[in-house]
């Protein structure tokens, strides 16, 4: 499994914003096309990051001239696999672990029962660290001072 330049961006974007909550406080609104031009990602392919992002309730968009894109929820409830399976859907190292009709080789597979402990090893990494864990990790702020963040990216 490679993850696509979407998911990549998607990463990228919602990091950006959880980090900006860190220095400006928890819900502070960003324009999209700020986010878009910080993370080097087209603006046309953010706005449909964005979209997927909202419909999977990790990102909100206020409309107008005070408008813009945030967080829908805390950063530490949003983990990577969140994010990755908001744009890219169901992760599945192969085939046959997306359901029981997906293989009819299943059955009797000497590898099948390998990639279900590979598949449950990365999908476990995914959910261990939350992006608040990454953003402080980026931003230099303990956990402590997190809320007496004050400085400028």
């Amino acid at each position: 499994m490679q993850l696509t330049r979407q998911g990549d961006y998607a990463v990228r974007a919602v990091l950006d914003l959880a980090i900006r909550d860190l220095y400006e406080g928890p819900g502070t609104l960003q324009a999209s096309q700020q986010v878009a031009q910080r993370q080097g990602i087209p603006k046309a392919f953010l706005n449909k990051i964005i979209q997927a992002l909202v419909r999977a309730g990790i990102l909100e968009t206020l409309r107008g001239a005070m408008g813009g894109i945030r967080l829908a929820r805390p950063a530490k409830e949003i983990t990577l696999r969140h994010i990755i399976e908001a744009v890219e859907g169901t992760i599945a190292l192969n085939r046959c672990l997306i359901g029981p009709l997906s293989c009819d080789r299943m059955e009797g597979c000497p590898v099948h029962p390998i990639w279900i402990r590979a598949q449950e090893a990365f999908l476990r990494e995914l959910e261990q660290v939350t992006l608040e864990d990454i953003a402080r990790q980026v931003a230099g702020v303990p956990e402590a001072k997190a809320s007496e963040a004050s400085l400028e990216l």
